[in-house]
């Protein structure tokens, strides 16, 4: 009976496999996508928009397996042991380099029009109205991308940064362009409280400017102290490659590497920034542990997620940042007493660091898969998933910031998330009830703040705009596209790197004073425990036995 019924499951079930496989038809599929992103680094209902977005598009229901991770390091250790079948994975730039050179990563191509066009099943005038595309060149190649900020197309494929990589295995010459496509995007900077400078008087412009990147290290720009109230109150940020770069950034502005030359026989000074940020010889790292050390002696701590909190809760005044949460933090921090916000962010003349993250598929992926990555990674060019994604998380998006001020549908997303008084959303709250309050007067009034561009919209201490840093001050001398790195991987020299960062890190941490707690701890425990033997001892001298006391 019991095979009779094990039969009549299989049955059943072969039964069920086929009626499910017939009933998903040309509108009844159900497709698959796997992908790997940092944690909090989309929008809250990404997930179904796409799932709706991706039916409205090609008809068919899709399964999303959304897995994150904290730091690039632990993304490529899962990658480049092979055992992860992702689809698609948001590296930063570093990391994508790293997977290029060791042929990890599959082609996008998505700067070039026709090879994009590939394994999408799509009609003609489907795929034109989903590109978005611009105009093309007499190679195919996209010259303009029409939603992609091209100024993040320039930087990456200039030869000095990612426009030659080399793939080791095969000895191949590539673009990093031909293999991402950008997300998101940033710089490097200073978030200080703006209320604490003007007490210590430092809040000028010509003060702020002389300093730079010696605000981080208490240095006025003449080699002497900033601000006696600066000592102490200083965070500086707890990763490797952002320090390392703002303490090149120092020791350039400050003299330190005037005359010196690098293993080439080149002047470290005469080094565009994207080569200085980069060099990783042993004069310079030496140079760097030195000034990292000496810093130690204004610094609060290190910090890496926190740094925000701290100024916002009054711990430090200042901070090494990135642009996103530094611009969190800024909006984080208006006083009503002060009609006004309390913290600021100031990124220095000169010589700054851009970094991105961008969207590239693994060799590890599903190729069944890759029209829903195509659709996946579009979907969050389209203007109003990228307002979405800038209102959530902070950070800029890589989305041409003019297509998305003048898109009605980014910009309903911006005005109801920063409660503009304007016609662009319905302005009801979570209970239904009118809104009477704005954080803005007008739409013109949000532009001016979000967008920025015209004169009076820079930052009056550096000129720079915080959230669109390629969007530069007519006549600005100190502040144009040349004077911003990006960052590479250190290869081969990375360890060299960590080292130098681990000596300047515990330097001046001495091991006596630990050694001798635990000296102390020691002795006070063998203390105790000969103090226990030596009374259980005399307790079995002098104590006289039950047994013996009856007898007495």
């Amino acid at each position: 009976m019991k095979r009779v019924v094990s039969i009549l499951s299989c049955v059943v079930l072969l039964l069920t496999v086929i009626f499910t496989v017939a009933a998903c038809g040309k509108n009844g599929e159900t497709d698959q996508l796997v992908i790997y992103n940092w944690a909090d680094y989309i929008y809250d209902t990404k997930l179904t928009d796409f799932k709706s977005y991706y039916k409205d598009l090609t008809g068919k229901d899709i399964e999303i397996t959304y897995v994150t991770f904290d730091t690039n390091e632990t993304m490529l250790t899962r990658l480049m042991q092979g055992d992860s079948n992702v689809d698609v994975v948001c590296p930063s730039e570093y990391a994508i380099q790293k997977l290029i050179e060791s042929n990890m990563l599959v082609p996008l191509n998505y700067f070039k029009k026709s090879e994009y066009r590939k394994g999408l099943s799509m009609s003609d005038e489907q795929f034109e109205e989903f590109f978005n595309g611009g105009d093309c060149d007499d190679n195919g190649v996209v010259v303009d991308s029409g939603n992609i900020e091209w100024g993040i197309i320039e930087k990456v494929s200039d030869e000095d940064t990612f426009g030659k990589l080399v793939i080791e295995e095969t000895g191949e010459t590539v673009s990093m362009i031909d293999y991402f496509v950008p997300y998101m995007y940033g710089t490097l900077g200073i978030l200080y409280n703006k209320y604490a400078f003007m007490d210590l008087d430092i809040y000028d412009k010509e003060i702020m400017n002389k300093a730079n990147w010696g605000i981080l290290f208490n240095d006025n720009g003449e080699d002497d102290i900033l601000s006696p109230g600066l000592t102490g109150n200083i965070l500086m940020k707890d990763s490797i490659r952002d320090s390392y770069a703002a303490t090149i950034f120092y020791l350039k502005e400050s003299g330190r590497l005037d005359g010196l030359r690098n293993e080439n026989g080149d002047l470290y000074t005469s080094l565009p920034i994207g080569q200085l940020i980069n060099a990783v010889d042993d004069q310079l790292l030496e140079l760097c542990r030195k000034v990292l050390t000496e810093q130690k002696s204004q610094l609060f701590g290190y910090e890496v997620d926190f740094g925000k909190d701290d100024l916002l809760q009054g711990n430090a005044i200042v901070d090494l940042a990135w642009s996103g949460d530094a611009l969190y933090a800024v909006e984080e921090s208006w006083s009503d007493e002060l009609d006004d916000y309390e913290l600021a962010y100031y990124v220095p003349n000169g010589a700054g660091n851009i970094w991105f993250d961008g969207w590239v598929v693994p060799k590890t992926y599903n190729p069944d898969h890759m029209e829903a990555i195509k659709i996946f990674i579009n979907f969050l060019n389209k203007a109003e998933i990228a307002a979405e994604n800038m209102l959530e998380i902070g950070y800029t998006s890589a989305v041409d910031r003019d297509l998305v001020r003048t898109d009605s549908d980014a910009r309903a997303v911006l005005a109801e998330g920063y409660t503009v008084n304007c016609d662009y959303w319905e302005r009801l709250d979570k209970d239904g009830k009118a809104v009477t309050e704005f954080d803005f007067d007008s739409w013109e009034e949000f532009e001016h703040y979000f967008f920025g561009g015209d004169d009076d919209d820079f930052d009056e201490m550096d000129d720079s705009n915080w959230r669109y840093p390629f969007v530069i001050k007519e006549g600005s001398v100190n502040r144009d596209l040349n004077s911003f790195g990006i960052m590479q991987d250190f290869g081969a020299n990375n360890k060299k790197v960590v080292t130098m960062w681990n000596y300047a890190r515990s330097a001046g941490v001495s091991a006596l004073p630990l050694l001798g707690w635990t000296a102390l701890a020691v002795a006070v425990a063998l203390g105790v425990l000969f103090a226990v033997i030596g009374l259980k001892r005399w307790r079995s001298h002098t104590v006289t036995s039950p047994a013996k006391q009856l007898t007495e």
